[in-house]
């Protein structure tokens, strides 16, 4: 969705996309009634859904567990010290291996409130702001995210007003949200964006994957997998030495 002066942004926007459907005032408030009035129309992603990764990385923990694997905390380990098929998924510690990796820092923004109920993730299309508002558990609602070429760990004045101004933007009950959490982390991205399996005899390192990190992730699991398995090469990704 979008304010009616960003209208060529939210065309553009669409037209770059599939899979969604145009909603009408009165269709936007059917499935986000704490939006309504607040928006004329929008693009509706049925097909799209969201996690919170803390609550699914515990889980995957256990299932990892469950399956007989074994997960150490706390342990440096290189690829080139473990015998057999090494899947090297360290982010931005691959720079040892992998140097033209460089950090990209996303910040983001946790608050708490009663006064609005959103039941799926809502993007602000906005040529400043590519905000995003997702709503989880307990009344709280994870705001996000910027992207900036810089490779500290701080959140900035600047970013923090911006989400919070953009999120007021999209219903001003956010003004009066309690502020929760601050954060910000930095995400893994070669010089074109893209992700990229590289593989070198037993040793595969899995890294790249920019803003899509938990997105991207399931997809080039079973491409790995795939190639392990059954020596399954896939050219869009997957560079072999």
């Amino acid at each position: 969705m979008s304010h009616p002066r960003d209208r060529a942004d939210y065309e553009r926007f669409a037209r770059l996309t599939s899979g969604h459907r145009r909603l009408g005032a009165e269709a936007v408030t059917e499935l986000e009634p704490s939006l309504d009035g607040r928006f004329r129309d929008a693009l509706f992603f049925p097909e799209e859904g969201h996690v919170e990764p803390r609550a699914v990385l515990p889980e995957l923990h256990a299932r990892i567990s469950a399956a007989g694997g074994a997960i150490h905390f706390g342990s440096e380990q290189r690829p080139g010290e473990t015998d057999g098929v090494v899947i090297d998924c360290r982010g931005l510690f691959a720079r040892d291996t992998q140097p033209n990796l460089r950090g990209v820092k996303g910040e983001m923004v946790i608050v708490e409130t009663d006064e609005i109920a959103l039941a799926r993730p809502v993007r602000l299309i906005h040529p400043r702001w590519p905000l995003y508002i997702i709503p989880r558990a307990n009344n709280q609602f994870m705001i996000g995210a910027t992207s900036i070429e810089r490779e500290d760990h701080g959140v900035s004045v600047r970013s923090a007003l911006e989400l919070l101004s953009a999120a007021y933007a999209v219903h001003p009950a956010f003004g009066e949200a309690r502020i929760v959490e601050i954060g910000s982390g930095l995400r893994p991205a070669f010089p074109d964006n893209l992700p990229r399996i590289a593989i070198h005899d037993r040793k595969i390192a899995v890294n790249g994957l920019y803003r899509h990190g938990f997105l991207l992730a399931p997809a080039l699991a079973e491409l790995t997998l795939g190639y392990v398995e059954r020596g399954v090469i896939d050219n869009e990704v997957m560079q072999c030495a």
